[in-house]
């Protein structure tokens, strides 16, 4: 017989179920436990509980532009198959609706990973639909390059998201870039860095995903040896980078300098969702 879940707001007593949950998903490659501390003290974060026991969550934010993001959807691999998940999701989808109603949003969207098939498929019945792809790129124990650029830090500018038509990647987030308070948001989540050629690029602070940014298009050869400086400043043993699927060209030199797709090779693997009942604003 199926058990009755509890909806209701995280606190900090759910830290031990909630690292419980994160290290049952993507195989214990999560980051749900290196944010819930920080996201228990946030408004919009929700567990489902059975008999006491935190099984799943959700996280509602607010982005730039009066965008709720949905984040950090997660069932307990014990109890997954029971319908919990969707009684979560729906619950916190219907928040930010309520919120939407109130005038609080104007739009409700969320990223995944192309091959997350369950998260997909409840999504497209609630009514989501793909708005934007982008592809991720990855590679373990980068090395420094034989003519690697000198790296200073910089401050991002509206012109450097003016190659992306909507959305502008911040590791796994995307934001309207077009909305006001858009760079300042970008500037508190991710660093912005220079290569003495010009390229420009972000490395998001939460997991240093990696992401072209304007003048990356006219310098890729500049773009990439930017990206090794940095995994060689930062001592980074492995490396994601987030390419809109019209930026062909980045692609192919990314993956002649060694980075590769996780699987379906070639193919956009991080779609955009957005909730279509309010359509685009």
């Amino acid at each position: 017989m199926k058990k009755k879940l509890l909806i209701r707001k995280a606190d900090a007593g759910d830290l031990s179920d909630l690292s419980a949950i994160s290290k049952t998903t993507w195989d214990g490659d999560d980051y749900l436990e290196n944010v819930s501390h920080a996201w228990v003290e946030e408004d919009g974060f929700f567990v489902g509980e059975v008999d006491g026991r935190v099984v799943a969550c959700g996280k509602l934010s607010s982005m730039p532009g009066d965008v709720a993001w949905l984040e950090g959807l997660r069932v307990h691999t014990d109890f997954k198959g029971k319908g919990y998940g969707r009684a979560l999701s729906d619950s916190i989808l219907q928040t930010a609706v309520t919120k939407h109603k109130k005038g609080e949003f104007k739009a409700i969207e969320f990223s995944t990973y192309i091959n997350n098939v369950e998260s997909i498929s409840m999504a497209e019945k609630q009514g989501f639909q793909v708005s934007e792809m982008f592809h991720v790129v990855s590679m373990e124990n980068p090395s420094l390059p034989d003519t690697a650029t000198k790296l200073r830090k910089v401050s991002p500018k509206t012109a450097d998201f003016s190659i992306y038509p909507h959305h502008a990647p911040c590791g796994w987030k995307y934001i309207g870039h077009r909305n006001k308070g858009s760079v300042r948001w970008m500037k508190n989540n991710a660093g912005f860095w220079q290569a003495e050629s010009g390229a420009r690029f972000l490395a998001a602070n939460r997991g240093q995903e990696i992401s072209p940014l304007a003048s990356s298009l006219n310098d890729m050869d500049g773009f990439i040896s930017g990206i090794f400086v940095l995994a060689e400043k930062k001592r980074l043993d492995y490396l994601e980078v987030i390419v809109h699927d019209s930026h062909k060209e980045i692609l192919a030199l990314l993956l002649e300098h060694g980075f590769s797709y996780w699987e379906n090779h070639g193919k956009a693997n991080l779609p955009v969702y957005r909730f279509q009942e309010f359509g685009y604003h």
